[in-house]
């Protein structure tokens, strides 16, 4: 009998004394990979989530610090077995970002196969003079799949003050949700979320497997929103791409980076910042 799983993993990077470190502590199945000085891949350890699992990801983005936070491949959230059955799994990430460090948060796609359900929160606190890139996308179903029920909270503050507050809610078997007031049988929703940094210019588009628009929220930041088809959504969100303050999570070492030895399940790695 399977039980469900409760784990959750810290992210910490710091910029001081002019090198940047990237320490971590995971708890499986939540497991990170440094890929660079400032990338950082999620792997989920174990497949999943499945039903009544609860995970967790709190990241610490110091002051003058950057990084990008990817995953290694698609989400795939299964229906529990037992006495997980028919209860959601959950998913919560926590953001904080000093003065001028910068977030680049771009996993792979989210899917929910038929029967499952997902929960999850995504919540950011930038302080002033920082930014923040946000990208998810959710897929019901796999191909051929109506898909399971997501419902999702993104909250963002800048300095102290709520930027966006946005709920998003799915289901493949709810014929009011997939109907022309919802996603009109539309698979996949993403949402790309640029606080803290200049705003693009507002626009809205519309093609044969995508639909999608930029809205100004009333501070410093913007938020697009694409429904269609996984590839129309994936391919909306790719070309507006992170806006150049952002590029600055992608930093290149300038050297090979110091790999300093520590305990499973916890590492940390320092480099040029």
């Amino acid at each position: 009998m399977r039980t469900a799983v409760r784990a959750a993993t810290r992210l910490t990077v710091d910029a001081a004394r002019g090198a940047q470190r990237v320490r971590w502590a995971h708890a499986w199945p939540v497991v990170l990979r440094q890929t660079g000085t400032g990338r950082v891949h999620l792997v989920h350890a174990a497949g999943g989530p499945l039903g009544g699992d609860e995970l967790g990801l709190d990241v610490e983005v110091g002051a003058g610090a950057a990084v990008a936070v990817r995953s290694a491949g698609a989400t795939l959230v299964q229906p529990g077995a037992e006495a997980g059955a028919g209860v959601p799994a959950r998913w919560a990430v926590t953001a904080r970002v000093g003065a001028g460090g910068r977030l680049d948060w771009a996993p792979e796609p989210t899917v929910v196969a038929d029967g499952a359900a997902l929960e999850s929160v995504l919540r950011v606190e930038l302080a002033a003079g920082a930014g923040a890139t946000l990208r998810e996308i959710v897929v019901l179903g796999r191909h051929g799949q109506q898909g399971g029920r997501h419902t999702g909270a993104l909250e963002v503050a800048v300095g102290g003050v709520p930027l966006l507050a946005h709920s998003t809610v799915l289901d493949g078997a709810d014929p009011a949700l997939c109907g022309p007031a919802g996603t009109a049988g539309a698979r996949a929703v993403g949402t790309l979320v640029w606080a803290g940094l200049p705003s693009p210019p507002p626009g809205r588009g519309e093609g044969t497997d995508v639909r999608w628009a930029w809205t100004l929220l009333d501070g410093p930041g913007a938020v697009l929103l694409a429904v269609g088809s996984p590839a129309g959504v994936t391919r909306v969100l790719d070309a507006a791409g992170p806006p150049p303050a952002a590029v600055a999570a992608e930093r290149i070492a300038q050297g090979p980076p110091a790999v300093v030895p520590a305990a499973s399940g916890a590492g940390a790695w320092s480099g040029p910042g």
